[in-house]
């Protein structure tokens, strides 16, 4: 019987921006540390992101978190500039109203409010399998290329594609899981938008995208699917919650995963 084990994991500290890859990482407040720390918003208070613009696709951020650092520069080149990763920074906030052409703001929490669900779903699982079986629908792509289309915290190995979905059942039930030390419920698939069709790198959009993902899901559906029940077959990857109690373990590259069995929503 395969044994599903972690991959690869990913935060990535400004949402919307660049994903820092991980050994091992601790657990936060509902979250991973690290993860979704900021956020950069408009003026109106809505995020800048990739369902709001594909310029943040054009942005190149690398960070050195020890120090509390970016490093931002344009993908198309010029002149990389570092500074203080801090939500008053005038000068980091200054950079990025420039770059995106509009006053800008940094918000910061390390209290997985910066999630698209906040707190009550906070990482993404899916696994490789998953990503190789759209493959065969998008040849052009690298499966490098579907990854930071996709933006999943937790990459599983050793397992068949889709395996991931047995992590939620119907709406209203969830599944508890063990990822290594780690308690996780897997709540429900995640529903996509408009920024896995965005060129990652560039912020082209591709039109047929959508179309091409859905075709791929029909036919990939595993056998007794719970996905049909929560609406379109543009979903992929798996929403979880982490209970407060988790706070300071740690998830590590191959930790087994093991289900233990559903929950209801309402009660966990």
């Amino acid at each position: 019987m395969k044994t599903a084990q972690i991959d690869r994991i990913r935060i990535h500290p400004i949402k919307a921006l660049d994903h820092i890859e991980l050994e091992e990482t601790t657990v936060g407040v509902h979250s991973l540390l690290n993860d979704r720390i900021f956020a950069i918003t408009a003026a109106d208070g809505r995020y800048v992101n990739g369902k709001r613009t594909g310029k943040v696709n054009e942005l190149k951020a690398t960070y050195d978190l020890p120090n509390r650092s970016i490093t931002l520069e344009k993908r198309t080149g010029g002149t990389a500039q570092k500074f203080d990763l801090d939500e008053h920074n005038k000068e980091l906030i200054e950079y990025l109203s420039d770059f995106f052409e509009m006053g800008i703001m940094l918000l910061a929490s390390n209290k997985g409010e910066l999630m698209d669900v906040p707190t009550k779903s906070s990482v993404t699982v899916l696994s490789e399998a998953s990503l190789r079986s759209l493959q065969d629908n998008f040849p052009k792509h690298s499966l490098e290329d579907l990854r930071l289309r996709f933006r999943a915290n937790i990459e599983l190995k050793g397992v068949e594609s889709f395996w991931e979905e047995q992590l939620f059942q119907e709406p209203g039930t969830g599944v508890r899981f063990l990822a290594g030390e780690v308690e996780m419920i897997g709540i429900s698939p995640r529903a996509r938008c408009n920024v896995p069709p965005r060129n990652p790198l560039t912020g082209e959009t591709d039109k047929q995208f959508v179309k091409l993902m859905m075709e791929s899901r029909a036919k990939s559906l595993p056998a007794n699917s719970m996905l049909t029940k929560h609406g379109n077959l543009y979903h992929l990857s798996v929403d979880t919650y982490i209970p407060a109690s988790e706070k300071g373990k740690t998830l590590r590259k191959d930790d087994p995963i093991k289900i233990l069995g559903p929950v209801d929503l309402k009660t966990a």
